[in-house]
């Protein structure tokens, strides 16, 4: 709701799968007419802010499907099931794809009583409409397998379905793949093959889309992506077909997004997790208002969280998911705040607790704002960090909230501060491992070699391939370095949560460049001129100019155990607490203002 108060024109509500017969109900399903009444609160509600209102349809996931490892899902034919390779699907036969289509058009006609402006088929991504279209997912041989024009068949008599069902005025979206990126997946000579297909079959527009889960990050973008990635699909598709084209991934940047439909590569512009972000976009471009847009960081923690079966959620926007749960209303007791860390955590708190009229001083002991957010936007690649952060900074000084930059914390200038309430928002210091000469002159920390504060000769070994290790790797490969990532565990980024998407595409970037990776490997001694590593078992020299640290991070509870007890209340908020992500910051700083 909030989207179409947002100002957005087009709002295409999630999946709806026409029934769970076949596979267990993966998201929400409109198989019912019992279903139609809250559908149609929505829509209305939306359609009084001026929003029009798509449903998308699918007839399942097939092999996508979230099965277990012993239940082979249904799909388009004997194929390995993605999440299980192991177990094979079970094909559809005749009779229950006719039960499909004969479904999806009861979908339809359900989502158009309950007043929805069009649907949109999920006809992307290795979904089963898109098995049905692929050789790789089809090898079927009867009519709906074998030629193009057989595994078209399945979308196209759905299409058909829902003209029976809806009339021939209903509008028709159609969500497709150009191109999966993977052996013996879709070309794009056969991508553009089958836009022309759909828009011959009456479809009345296209949602191009990129990539499948073997290569997720082209279909679901990452902070490592360019911006715009997806427009130069857009753009041959809109050279072979007359009906409009919808364009996704990355256009989140309003001139970046303008530039696109400016130049005719896209007719509409499609918005995801920048939606999520700042469900505003909308009406802030419109009033030139960019620098107030809350950027995506492009995290994936909505998707993530997704895929652990948690309601939607978003690193940088604690009110997703709780539009109607939480409020920042203005107080009727003033409290006078400080805030002591001027991180991700400690600004959202200290804005949204002056935005409810309290009286809020914020100390950042560096002379910049941004904490350890400043060292995760400094590679080039992680740039929509950086916008994200400067929307904060800017925010920040259009509040009413003193800043202090350069000011040391002291537990006794705190307490003579005398305020209602101190919350700690000083993050986490980096953890040494106890290794001998660990704190010599060719020993580096992380962040003081990604924000510029140290720096490091040609030959550089990065103790620690965590995302910290192996972003500040990149970076420095990237500028000429001979670079060597040391990491003590069997595989990168142990212990976590990254989604399957952000570390596809770490990885690959990885591959691309010219670093080493020792797995396995413990870092023993430090020495001038290398260091002294174990690698299953073998010790060997390793040749390098200086020792970058990314061991992760220690909580730092020295100034919350000198004020326990010393100060009317104290609140300890972020990495502080325990170092996690950027999420946890800005959500605790949130909620640490909003029960003030």
């Amino acid at each position: 709701m909030e989207h179409a108060r947002g100002g957005f024109g087009l709002i295409v509500l999630a999946c709806n799968i026409a029934t769970d017969k076949y596979e267990t109900r993966p998201n929400n399903m409109l198989d019912s007419f019992h279903k139609v009444g809250r559908l149609e609160a929505l829509i209305d509600e939306c359609h009084q802010h001026g929003a029009k209102v798509c449903v998308q349809i699918s007839p399942g996931c097939g092999r996508m499907g979230y099965s277990d490892p012993n239940t082979p899902p249904y799909a388009a034919s004997a194929v390995p099931s993605c999440w299980f390779p192991d177990l094979i699907c079970k094909p559809f036969s005749i009779e229950q794809i006719h039960d499909l289509i004969k479904k999806i058009g009861y979908t339809a006609s359900l989502a158009k009583t309950a007043g929805a402006d069009a649907v949109e088929f999920q006809g992307y991504g290795g979904y089963l409409i898109d098995q049905f279209m692929t050789s790789l997912w089809n090898n079927r041989i009867d009519e709906y397998g074998g030629s193009l024009e057989n595994r078209m068949r399945f979308p196209l008599e759905m299409i058909k379905e829902v003209r029976n069902t809806c009339g021939n005025r209903f509008p028709i979206i159609f969500k497709f793949t150009v191109t999966h990126e993977i052996p013996e997946g879709r070309s794009m000579q056969e991508g553009l093959e089958v836009a022309k297909i759909l828009e011959k079959a009456g479809v009345d527009a296209l949602h191009v889309d990129h990539g499948s889960h073997e290569q997720y990050y082209y279909q679901i973008t990452t902070v490592y992506n360019h911006d715009a990635s997806k427009i130069h699909l857009c753009e041959m598709v809109k050279k072979e077909v007359a009906i409009p084209v919808f364009c996704d991934g990355k256009l989140g940047d309003p001139e970046i997004a303008e530039k696109a439909l400016q130049e005719g590569k896209t007719d509409f512009v499609a918005l995801g997790k920048q939606a999520i972000a700042d469900p505003e976009w909308p009406k802030k471009v419109k009033s030139g208002r960019y620098g107030e847009i809350r950027r995506c960081i492009y995290c994936n923690e909505c998707h993530l969280g997704m895929h652990q079966g948690k309601y939607l959620m978003c690193a940088v926007n604690p009110y997703c998911g709780h539009e109607k749960d939480y409020f920042l209303t203005a107080t009727d007791n003033p409290k006078n705040l400080l805030v002591i860390g001027g991180g991700p955590g400690g600004m959202e708190c200290a804005i949204d607790a002056a935005e409810r009229g309290h009286d809020v001083e914020l100390w950042e002991q560096r002379p910049l704002l941004g904490g350890n957010l400043t060292a995760a936007a400094a590679p080039r690649f992680k740039k929509d960090v950086g916008k994200y952060l400067d929307y904060m900074i800017g925010k920040l000084k259009r509040s009413n909230v003193r800043v202090r930059l350069s000011k040391p914390a002291e537990a006794e200038e705190i307490i003579a501060y005398d305020a209602d309430m101190v919350v700690l928002a000083v993050g986490a210091k980096p953890f040494f491992p106890p290794i001998p000469s660990i704190k010599g002159d060719n020993v580096k920390i992380a962040y003081n070699v990604l924000v510029g504060i140290e720096s490091v000769g040609e030959r550089i070994a990065v103790i620690g391939g965590g995302l910290v290790g192996c972003e500040t790797a990149l970076m420095l490969n990237a500028k000429g370095k001979d670079v060597t990532i040391i990491e003590m565990m069997g595989k990168l980024f142990p212990g976590e949560a990254l989604n399957r998407n952000n570390e596809q595409m770490l990885k690959r970037l990885l591959s691309e460049s010219s670093i080493k990776i020792y797995l396995g490997t413990q870092l023993y001694r430090v020495k001038k001129g290398g260091c002294i590593i174990n690698c299953q078992g073998t010790e060997e020299e390793l040749l390098c100019d200086d020792i970058v640290l990314a061991c992760g991070f220690k909580s730092d509870d020295s100034l919350e155990t000198q004020l326990i007890d010393k100060v009317r209340e104290l609140k300890t908020i972020g990495d502080c607490v325990s170092p996690r992500k950027v999420y946890t910051a800005v959500h605790e700083g949130f909620h640490a203002a909003r029960l003030l």
